[in-house]
């Protein structure tokens, strides 16, 4: 059996190391990948921004439920190695450069498959997926080279797509030399003078990386945040303590989101009574959010995306406390203005953008000029809006379906992917960023090697099954 894994980044590879370490012998897995160096990186890790922390310390980035202190094992082993980007000795409270992760991401890989079972096959293709096509029982994946892969199960792992561009008058600007669609571009801070104002679109994560990289390669300029709300993450606490509550939300039909976040309101009063703080009851609450967000209607998702979600996502994915403390500093110092504000048009006037933008709860609009403008939107999810090849061949040949909420695609619990039909294409599945609209929490580590190590059980029962088809004819 042909298993095709479509993307080379955490979601992908994750799924390749499981597959190796526990596919029975006749099954060849190829990971597919066009990018030779975000292969077993994807974007989150092959970044070369200069400030890049993980968001999560390392006692807690683990790329194996049932080995919670791997990362921080090996990290702790090969810290030597990364004497310039590390404090020495190691700590397991530490937030590590990104790219160190994306060093071990691939270890674990090249380990599994150096110890890969008899009979198993494992081949990368470092080419541009442009199509999967339904033969029979089984799939071509079509490549940008002209040349075909045959496979019998296919695995979608997309990973994040570039943020959308906002809506504006003069959408012509987003082809200057201005504007950087992408945040984990190289060339997103090159070139780049140092006294130069910068408009950042998006106060996410993202934004905070970049602020942080600015920071790092010395700039001085002004950097504008905008976003809607103006909301920032907050900061993570190491000393979070595993809340021993019991949480029991009373789902039932007509649960409403309002309802759900007057519970947790009340779990934080009650948790704070007992010495913990509102990041253990959120974290607590973590693994029921799929359960909880499958409970609204869709209405109440709905109603949830267009009031609730900017404060939920501030709370849940939350900066480092040093990252906090340098967003706070450069305010003070007048060098960040974070703006609660909509984008209404942005124009290049000679060698610098000018940006129209209108303040929340204010009537008359204001202007900005800028050097550069970078998009932090956030990863495009409107599947429907994404320009991949192949992604416009999946739409059009009804093999996947954009979800009502425009956050993913539909899927059946386990991952396996529902075509325009309304059922299951058999052998398809998806995981990660794909399956947000079903799950909501679907974009984070925790979530990712969860759905990885389950899918490759899925993929293993069916393949041995397969084998033994085989073996019997």
């Amino acid at each position: 059996m042909v298993i095709g894994i479509i993307g080379g980044g955490l979601s992908g590879t994750l799924t390749a190391i499981h597959l190796l370490q526990n596919a029975p012998g006749g099954t060849t897995i190829c990971l597919v990948e066009q990018d030779r160096y975000r292969m077993h990186r994807g974007i989150a890790y092959a970044s070369q921004l200069p400030f890049q922390p993980l968001n999560v310390p390392a006692a807690s980035m683990s790329l194996f439920p049932d080995k919670p202190d791997d990362f921080y094992t090996w990290l702790a082993e090969h810290q030597h190695k990364y004497s310039r980007h590390l404090s020495l000795p190691v700590r397991e409270t530490d937030f590590i450069p990104r790219h160190i992760f994306g060093d071990y991401l691939k270890a674990r890989l090249l380990e599994a498959e150096a110890r890969k079972g008899k009979g198993v096959t494992f081949s990368r293709a470092y080419d541009e997926a442009i199509a999967v096509k339904r033969e029979e029982a089984a799939f071509r994946i079509e490549l940008g080279s002209g040349e075909a892969i045959q496979a019998d199960k296919v695995v979608l792992a997309f990973g994040n797509f570039p943020p959308a561009s906002l809506p504006i008058p003069h959408p012509e600007f987003y082809q200057s030399d201005l504007y950087v669609a992408s945040p984990w571009s190289a060339k997103a801070l090159a070139n780049l003078p140092a006294e130069a104002p910068v408009l950042l679109i998006g106060s996410s994560l993202t934004m905070v990386d970049l602020v942080g990289s600015l920071q790092a390669q010395g700039h001085k300029g002004t950097i504008y945040v905008v976003s809607r709300h103006g909301l920032l993450p907050q900061p993570c606490d190491v000393g979070t303590a595993p809340y021993p509550l019991k949480i029991s939300l009373p789902l039932h039909a007509g649960l409403s989101a309002l309802e759900t976040f007057r519970f947790i309101r009340r779990e934080i009063t009650r948790a704070e009574a007992n010495g913990y703080t509102w990041r253990d009851v959120l974290d607590a609450l973590r693994d029921d959010i799929p359960v909880i967000w499958q409970a609204f209607s869709l209405q109440e998702k709905k109603a949830f995306l267009r009031h609730l979600r900017p404060y939920w996502e501030t709370h849940r994915h939350r900066m480092p406390a040093s990252s906090a403390a340098l967003l706070q500093q450069l305010q003070a110092e007048g060098q960040l203005e974070v703006i609660a504000a909509s984008i209404v048009d942005i124009q290049q006037l000679g060698e610098g953008a000018c940006v129209t933008l209108k303040r929340r709860k204010h009537a008359h609009q204001e202007q900005l000029t800028v050097a550069r403008v970078i998009n932090c939107t956030g990863p495009q999810s409107d599947f429907a809006k994404i320009q991949a090849p192949l992604v416009r061949q999946l739409l059009a040949d009804g093999m996947v379906v954009p979800d009502e909420l425009k956050l993913g695609l539909v899927t059946t619990p386990g991952g396996a992917l529902l075509g325009k039909a309304g059922k299951p294409i058999a052998g398809l599945y998806t995981l990660g960023p794909s399956r947000k609209g079903m799950l909501y929490e679907s974009t984070a580590l925790r979530e990712i090697r969860q759905q990885a190590h389950d899918l490759a059980q899925e993929l293993t029962r069916s393949n041995s099954a397969w084998v033994k088809a085989q073996q019997a004819i």
